[in-house]
């Protein structure tokens, strides 16, 4: 019988509980990077539709065209989408005598595993009257 052997604990079950913390902690670090992939998603779909709506409000002033829109947009997006969304973001602006329609559609990868994330969005504003 051993008499250094620590009270409660078998002799036999040493190192047990590393493999329990690198199981644990491997599913936590999986689920913490999960959850920020999903923030970024969160955020860039936010941005693009800020910016979606400011383009469509910039062209449906009476008398402004499809190239405010646009302008509007590739302003917004040079300053809140970078990285892999923003090279992957492309748009477009449609304008009649009624109304203006922004569309922007975005594909980034996702962080681990295989696959990507994607978008579509699409907004429109009613034009003024011309006076």
């Amino acid at each position: 019988m051993d008499r250094h052997r620590t009270p409660g604990r078998l002799s036999r079950d040493g190192g047990f509980a590393s493999l329990q913390f690198v199981i644990t902690a491997a599913l936590a670090m999986v689920m913490v990077v999960g959850l920020l992939q999903f923030v970024v998603y969160q955020y860039a779909r936010g941005a693009v539709l800020a910016g979606l709506e400011r383009g469509v409000r910039a062209a449906s002033v009476a008398g402004a065209s499809a190239g405010e829109c646009l302008s509007a947009l590739a302003d917004t997006f040079a300053s809140t989408i970078g990285g892999s969304i923003g090279d992957s973001l492309e748009y477009e602006c449609d304008t009649t005598d009624e109304v203006v329609t922004a569309r922007a559609w975005a594909e980034f990868p996702v962080w681990i595993g295989a696959g990507s994330l994607e978008f579509e969005l699409e907004t429109s504003a009613r034009r003024e009257p011309a006076p």
